[in-house]
């Protein structure tokens, strides 16, 4: 999900220029936090919108 179409974006969000062009394979992730820290981060902002 692009930054900008977030309705209320974490002000620590990770960016995602951070984690975009990060390897799918798992063996190749040397240091995954920010992958794992973005993904909670939009989990918890979009979350919400799909109870309404």
């Amino acid at each position: 999900m692009k930054d900008k179409r977030l309705p209320a974006p974490p002000a620590d969000l990770v960016p995602r220029s951070a984690v975009a062009t990060y390897p799918t394979n798992f063996a190749a992730m040397k240091d995954f936090e920010a992958m794992t820290t973005r993904g909670e981060q939009l989990m918890r902002t979009v979350l919400p919108m799909s109870r309404r």
